[in-house]
């Protein structure tokens, strides 16, 4: 029996030739494997695959978001150190250094406030900066106590240097006090000895208060300017109450007319203005003070125009001491009453501008309209600048049935008297407490 089958059993090989047929065998399962189709990757390697990949892409996404985090951190980073920066620069306000140096001179208002007066600073070229201003004197007790008026600073001055100029007295400029009982015009005043001394009248000091050197400069007026300012300019154009203006159209003398309209008290006059402004700030601001009061209605309840209450104030003022300005209302209202003339000695010396507490028989027989020895009723316009006593005793006047008065002492104290005989004996008392001879 042939062990060998299939191909292997086709007869004996030929006689020439020995076949391997080993090496046969492994030539044919080649071509076989050749021959069998690849196989497909697994389904469970396909999944570990895309796994990988998503995985990669993860990385990649973080790697991005890490680098984009950074980017935005510096970024921020950046930003904020500007923002840091540009705060800081608009937190430090400018400001000038040292004292300054062009004098300028500027008006602070009733009704500024800190703000108002800083921005007016700036507006004058003072300060650098308003709010620097404000800061700096917060809480600044005599900033807060400074007064409307006009001062006199620098130019291009520290805050600190602004405020300290603003609070020294000797920089405020403009300013004029005129004191009751004074009068327009300069008056001798003489003692009883014979010693006199010029008083300036509220003309002088108005001229004196404008004039203001600034930078060692100053364009003034003089008194002579003011005084034709005073007689020829319309009442209404200079701001008189209205009340008065046409008494005062009616003076006989012109420089005059304004007597009494100017009330005491401390007024601003525009530093190197004209005549015309100057006296107007006065006229007008004294009107205001007219026109607050109640002088109207008062003079209704003492029978009397407002005008003609301020001229018996503006005697009473020259006549007494506060303490005897009741009294001395009362006589002039009785005297005026029986139509008896007033012989105040006060208006005699008007009329002379001078000031004595008693006159002579030559004072006496002038015949000026204001001599009210020779002329009955009231002068023709107020002898002088009433203040707030005298105006209350023109409408408050004390009870009583006094017609004479006179001074007894040196400080001016007077002794009421109704009867003639009464009189007699308060005149001995005057001579020899040696009022006069």
């Amino acid at each position: 029996m042939n062990d060998h089958l299939g191909i292997f059993d086709q007869g004996p090989p030929p006689d020439d030739e020995d076949v391997d047929v080993e090496a046969l065998r492994h030539v044919l399962n080649r071509e076989s494997d050749a021959r069998r189709p690849t196989s497909r990757p697994s389904r469970r390697h396909e999944a570990r695959e895309r796994q990988q990949a998503e995985k990669r892409r993860r990385r990649r996404r973080r790697r991005h978001t890490v680098v984009a985090v950074l980017v935005l951190a510096l970024l921020g980073a950046g930003l904020y150190a500007g923002f840091r920066i540009w705060r800081h620069d608009a937190d430090v306000h400018p400001d000038f250094s040292g004292a300054g140096d062009s004098e300028v001179v500027v008006r602070v208002q009733s009704s500024d406030s800190l703000d108002d007066i800083a921005q007016t600073l700036v507006d004058n070229q003072v300060i650098a900066d308003a709010q620097t201003f404000v800061d700096l004197t917060r809480g600044d007790a005599e900033l807060a106590a400074l007064q409307p008026g006009y001062y006199r600073v620098r130019q291009h001055a520290s805050s600190a240097a602004a405020a300290d100029a603003l609070v020294d007295k000797d920089n405020r400029v403009g300013r004029v006090d005129l004191i009751p009982g004074h009068q327009l015009a300069d008056i001798t005043a003489r003692s009883t000895t014979g010693a006199s001394t010029t008083i300036p009248g509220y003309i002088t000091q108005i001229t004196e208060a404008a004039c203001v050197p600034v930078n060692g400069k100053s364009d003034c007026f003089t008194t002579d300017e003011l005084w034709k300012v005073a007689e020829n300019t319309l009442p209404s154009a200079l701001g008189v109450v209205d009340w008065a203006e046409s008494d005062i159209e009616k003076a006989p003398d012109r420089s005059r007319r304004l007597e009494g309209m100017i009330l005491p008290g401390t007024y601003d006059v525009p530093p190197n203005s004209g005549p015309t402004e100057a006296l107007k700030a006065v006229v007008s601001a004294s009107s205001a003070l007219w026109n607050s009061s109640e002088i109207v209605a008062d003079a209704k309840q003492v029978g009397k125009t407002p005008y003609q209450v301020a001229v018996i104030a503006s005697i009473v003022q020259r006549e007494a001491v506060t303490a005897d300005m009741p009294k001395v209302a009362r006589v002039i209202y009785n005297r005026l009453a029986r139509g008896m003339p007033l012989q105040m000695d006060s208006t005699v010396n008007y009329a002379l501008d001078q000031a004595q507490i008693s006159t002579s028989a030559a004072d006496r027989k002038n015949p000026s309209p204001y001599n009210t020895y020779m002329h009955r009723g009231l002068p023709p316009t107020p002898i002088s600048s009433p203040g707030k006593a005298a105006l209350d005793a023109a409408v408050n006047p004390a009870e009583g049935g006094w017609l004479y008065f006179v001074a007894v002492d040196l400080k001016g104290n007077s002794c009421f008297s109704i009867t003639d005989a009464e009189h007699a004996a308060c005149v001995a008392l005057a001579r020899k407490n040696g009022v006069f001879g």
